[in-house]
């Protein structure tokens, strides 16, 4: 292991790989990490205002002591906010986060770095934490059909490799159960295929929000709608007994849908139906889903 992926550095890589661009000019690396509007109030909690405490009393400094002046943070408009990381060119931090990334530049391209897939636990839940910190949400209207509530991780919907690596790295390394995937695919946006161009939307890695507890959050508005909704679905009668993902479900026949051969859909999945999600994963690298995919052709169970 690299001496220079310690906890800290995973942690800004997972916020980086969430929501970062990357620009090079005039000699100049320029990091902006912008954390996505959301509704102001939130639970009974003053969203805005808990995140941006939160921003500066913890994730703040801990990227000061990282990298020092070449960290800053800024309130925009609409209730936004961006970290920026402005070094120069030349500077070893430089050369340590092109070899981390592999040479990605945003959150379009960014897929899970492979020193933070082979890395011991410790630095891949802090990845996950900050992939979480920026792009995760909960609150109940994420509950499930039967109230359950969960947390939603959300992959821009231009990024088709991550959703399956971010699912990897919790099930198989942190032994956190993930409920599903809904892709931003027409199929399964639109599956009664209503709309002839649907908005694309971004993808979101479902979890119960007791299963994440085991990960959590750095902001601390978050975390404590975690603890509160998490201990509800423990408390609950029927308690929720999560599963890991095995790769298939069942599944019912959608509509076929006239965005299926988009040009925003990557080579891999455009001109192509799907009924479930888990197929989606299949073509996107998930090897269980490959696995079970595979098992039902040969049983002829699908086409």
């Amino acid at each position: 292991m690299l001496d220079y992926l310690d906890e800290d550095v995973a942690y800004l890589v997972g916020m980086i790989v969430g929501r970062g661009t990357i620009t090079e000019k005039e000699g100049r690396w320029v990091i902006e990490i912008e954390f996505p509007f959301v509704n102001p109030e939130l639970e009974g909690y003053n969203q805005f205002s808990g995140f941006v405490t939160s921003i500066l009393t913890r994730t703040f400094p801990r990227l000061k002591l990282l990298l020092g002046e070449a960290v800053d943070v800024s309130v925009m408009p609409e209730r936004r906010l961006q970290f920026m990381i402005n070094l120069p060119a030349s500077h070893i931090a430089v050369r340590n986060f092109k070899q981390i990334l592999e040479g990605r530049l945003d959150y379009s391209q960014f897929s899970v770095p492979s020193l933070i897939r082979n890395a011991p636990n410790n630095i891949v839940r802090e990845f996950v934490r900050g992939f979480a910190d920026v792009a995760g949400n909960i609150r109940r209207s994420n509950r499930d059909q039967l109230g359950f509530h969960r947390v939603f991780l959300d992959v821009l919907s231009s990024n088709w490799e991550l959703p399956v690596q971010i699912c990897s790295l919790l099930q198989n390394r942190l032994e956190v159960p993930v409920h599903h995937i809904l892709w931003g695919h027409p199929n399964l946006r639109d599956p009664k295929a209503k709309q002839q161009s649907p908005a694309w939307r971004e993808h979101q890695i479902r979890i119960y929000a007791h299963d994440f507890l085991k990960v959590g959050f750095y902001i601390d508005h978050k975390q404590a709608i975690l603890e509160e909704l998490a201990k509800e679905n423990q408390n609950r009668e029927g308690q929720k007994r999560s599963s890991f993902c095995k790769g298939f479900r069942k599944f019912q026949r959608k509509m076929p849908h006239p965005a299926e051969n988009d040009k925003k859909l990557p080579d891999s999945l455009r001109g192509k139906h799907f009924d479930a999600y888990w197929q989606i994963c299949a073509k996107c690298g998930c090897s269980l889903a490959k696995q079970a995919l595979k098992g039902l052709k040969q049983q002829k169970r699908l086409i």
